[in-house]
């Protein structure tokens, strides 16, 4: 006779099914939706409900995740971006990737995972590559390379700045500009800890040529590529006034031109690429204009954007471009109005592989006003950042930790922060406002190994809720840091 207390038993235990949940980071890809209604990714295999696969959830960070019951035993699968109902279809993790990883398996180079009869929690894997933990090499940190902050009085660091005075043409500078840049301290000097570049209505000759108007063109002894400019500045104001932050490339062959001076001008515009990182017309008061000018589109170019900012010519504000491999992306106080991200990179359309340097100047227009005798801009600092990617960190920032974008972002009235840790250890989250004081400790403890989140609802130390704007939120793991920003809305 059969034991029935011994076959239940039996039965419940060989039937028993793990819980697995398998996550994957797609934080680098662009997810689509294949031949489904709406992208989504999807995990498959061929005991894993292939080819089609089950639709994983979206955590809005770039991290997907499903949990599912299996009963004992090996499985094979791989994560495949967007939905399709057969085999040989697009989407799936490369092969190459997952053999140079060591994590392939079987004929079709799959991932495999062992269930027994316990829980399980598979990744977070990056989308196409063996590493659990895997950081978004697109994330950016900058190190300060190049700077003015115009102390002292006088004169303009010539160490770092070269007048470019010479007519490019032998009588006149391009767009129709009317004015004379000299090198005069009556045109660009430093005082107060400020530089001033200061328009005149004046009668001037130079070269040959007598003009009712003077001002100053600086171009920046150093050029670089993929970084970002940080330039804190108070604009003129007034029509026929064109006060401008700009980049040309330090290939471009135009006379006067300091790099052309230094043997470098061998390209022409606008082949040679331009970066209109603030442009402020007087006719247009308060709107500041980004642009970029190259072979596609040029001169009157459909590549720009722009927003209007109050107080332009009142008080300072930071004009910014952050430059990557990928894109341009254009911002006053952290407000971004216009990015440039071509889907074809090329020559037309991105000649941006040699350096640029930096053009600081005021133009006086034809429409100039005639009442008009003297304007400035006033700058009162010029940083250069060169980018690195936390891959180019991997060497000096072993792979401790991975901090996620919060989510959502922006936000009101709370935010989630998300973060894995490759190993136990000692975590300090804190948020800070933009003048680096502190504002919120949210972890200060040690935390064991895995995938971690943490709720802030926009209060300070003292339980108080604090005012919209741009905060950043830093992690530490051990001797290891990691920032990002975040903007509280009203």
């Amino acid at each position: 006779m059969i034991n029935k207390k011994y076959f239940i038993f039996v039965f419940l235990t060989t039937c028993y099914a793990g819980q697995v949940t398998f996550i994957v980071n797609m934080s680098e890809e662009t997810i689509v939706a294949g031949d489904g209604d709406y992208p989504a990714v999807y995990l498959s295999g061929a005991n894993i409900n292939g080819p089609s696969g089950l639709e994983m959830n979206d955590n809005g960070d770039g991290i997907w995740q499903i949990t599912i019951n299996l009963q004992p035993g090996d499985y094979t699968y791989k994560f495949r971006n967007g939905y399709y109902d057969y085999w040989d279809s697009p989407g799936w993790e490369s092969d190459n990737s997952l053999i140079d990883g060591g994590c392939a398996h079987g004929t079709y180079f799959d991932r495999l995972v062992s269930v027994q009869n316990n829980d399980l929690v598979e990744g977070p894997f990056c989308f196409g590559n063996c590493d659990e933990i895997c950081f978004d090499e697109t994330s950016i940190e900058y190190e300060l390379v190049w700077s003015d902050e115009f102390d002292g009085n006088g004169a303009i660091d010539t160490l770092k700045w070269h007048h470019q005075t010479q007519l490019p043409n032998g009588n006149s500078w391009y767009n129709g500009e009317i004015q004379h840049y000299t090198d005069r301290e009556q045109n660009s000097y430093v005082s107060d800890g400020t530089m001033k570049i200061v328009a005149l209505r004046e009668t001037y000759t130079d070269q040959g040529h007598t003009k009712d108007f003077t001002s100053a063109r600086l171009n920046s002894k150093f050029a670089f590529t993929n970084g970002k400019v940080e330039v804190r500045a108070r604009l003129p104001e007034g029509v026929g006034t064109w006060p401008a932050i700009w980049m040309l490339g330090q290939n471009i062959s135009e006379p006067g031109a300091y790099w052309e001076t230094q043997g470098y001008g061998t390209t022409g515009w606008p082949f040679c690429g331009e970066i209109d990182i603030m442009e402020h017309w007087g006719g247009n008061q308060s709107y500041i204009q980004s642009a970029i000018h190259t072979p596609s589109s040029y001169g009157g170019t459909i590549n720009h954007g722009g927003q209007y900012v109050a107080n332009s010519t009142n008080d300072f504000n930071i004009y910014t471009l952050e430059w990557t491999e990928e894109k341009m992306v254009f911002s006053v106080n952290d407000n971004p109005h216009y990015t440039y991200n071509p889907a074809i990179k090329n020559s037309d359309t991105w000649p941006f592989e040699d350096p640029q340097y930096l053009i600081l100047n005021i133009a006086i227009e034809q429409s100039i006003s005639q009442n008009f005798t003297a304007a400035s801009m006033e700058i009162d600092y010029v940083k250069i950042y060169e980018a690195v990617t936390l891959l180019n960190y991997k060497n000096l920032n072993p792979r401790r930790f991975q901090l996620f974008q919060n989510y959502p972002n922006p936000f009101n009235p709370s935010t989630t922060l998300k973060y894995i840790l490759s190993d136990d250890d000692l975590v300090r989250i804190t948020i800070y406002d933009m003048l680096g004081n502190e504002v919120k400790n949210l972890i200060d403890t040690k935390q064991s190994s895995g995938f971690k989140s943490i709720q802030w609802n926009a209060t300070n130390n003292r339980g108080q809720l604090v005012s919209a704007g741009v905060y950043l939120y830093s992690i530490e793991v051990g001797e290891y840091r990691n920032t990002k920003k975040m903007i509280l809305l009203k």
